[in-house]
């Protein structure tokens, strides 16, 4: 028996624990997703998703903290069977301003700071899972360790930039970085039933020796190597309107190689997905529409283009709920019979 593989229910009851004794002040939560694949090119499997215990309350003064834990099993995935702290920060409001200090996602993206537990659909698109700055780096899981601020600089409108560290957390330093990080947000005031928000970012860093093969299928073996510099940009339009939800982003990334024998590679791409969730909150609908092209010089196998549908029915709302999508995989040349079904179980344990 792996003691790895329990150790994070302990997590679960410390969380539990502090709820208890400290409820009034500290907030702890926690809740797992069993998940069902069966897939054309591999046989089906029952995994783990995640299992997540996290919490926030005060420290010191006017400073609160927020932890979050993640263990995954059986995921035919690198990170499986460890406990790993995703998030570790502190914040604290400075009159106009918000600072955050440790380990927490760059502000780049907005499907990335949708929580797992609310998405629409089962996964986050390929573009999303692969272009943010630190998006299919290892152990790093999108977060990295920095500083960051916030302040709203008009009433509709607020701007957030970071500084951060370079190698991406629960990584070994090799040297990477900085990584500087920037986005402003656009939400003017509407009525109830409708919600518009639109972003603009941008991510810089200098890289000495980071691996950029999981964010670009197909690119030469010695980008686990990369030595030069990552320029990434992003446009993120969301409309809520009645019972409809639209999202939208298109991502470009441009990574610039010091290495004249090794390529600079441009990569870019986008999605669009619509949502639509029934008035009596029993189920919801959505279908997403997304393209993927790691490196734009090239038209290969690893150029896809994806269409999911799904559906949703709740349980107890976001608490308790069954996802089933189905995932049609497409690539420009050297089609390949790949496509998915996707079956997941969410529940709160705490």
């Amino acid at each position: 028996m792996n003691p790895r593989k329990y150790f994070a229910f302990v997590f679960i009851g410390v969380g539990s624990l502090l709820s208890s004794t400290y409820g009034s002040t500290h907030n702890w939560q926690s809740y797992l997703q069993i998940r069902y694949t069966l897939s054309d090119e591999q046989n089906d499997y029952t995994s783990l998703r995640r299992l997540k215990l996290y919490g926030q309350g005060p420290i010191l003064g006017d400073w609160n903290y927020y932890v979050q834990f993640l263990y995954k099993a059986n995921n035919q995935s690198p990170t499986d069977y460890r406990v790993v702290i995703q998030e570790a920060n502190a914040t604290i409001r400075l009159k106009s301003l918000k600072l955050t200090v440790g380990q927490f996602k760059p502000p780049f993206g907005l499907e990335r700071f949708t929580s797992d537990a609310l998405l629409a659909l089962i996964d986050r698109s390929q573009p999303t899972d692969r272009l943010i700055p630190n998006g299919s780096l290892g152990w790093s899981f999108a977060r990295a360790r920095g500083v960051q601020i916030e302040k709203r600089i008009r009433p509709s409108a607020q701007l957030a930039l970071g500084i951060f560290e370079g190698n991406g957390a629960n990584q070994s330093f090799c040297g990477n970085g900085p990584l500087i990080a920037g986005r402003i947000t656009y939400e003017p005031a509407l009525n109830h039933s409708r919600r518009l928000r639109s972003e603009l970012a941008f991510s810089w860093r200098k890289d000495h020796d980071i691996n950029f093969l999981g964010q670009l299928p197909g690119a030469p073996p010695n980008y686990a190597n990369f030595v030069g510099s990552d320029l990434r940009e992003n446009m993120a339009f969301a409309y809520d309107f009645g019972n409809n939800s639209i999202r939208s982003e298109y991502f470009a990334a441009q990574y610039s190689s010091d290495d004249p024998s090794l390529p600079s590679i441009d990569a870019k791409g986008y999605y669009f997905q619509w949502a639509y969730y029934a008035s009596s909150r029993k189920w919801s609908a959505a279908m997403r529409y997304e393209v993927m092209d790691p490196d734009r010089s090239v038209t290969n196998s690893k150029d896809i283009c994806w269409f999911t549908i799904g559906a949703t029915y709740y349980l107890d709302c976001d608490h308790q709920k069954i996802q089933a999508n189905y995932v049609f995989k497409s690539e420009k040349i050297n089609k390949a019979d790949n496509d998915v079904l996707l079956i997941q179980y969410q529940q709160f344990l705490m």
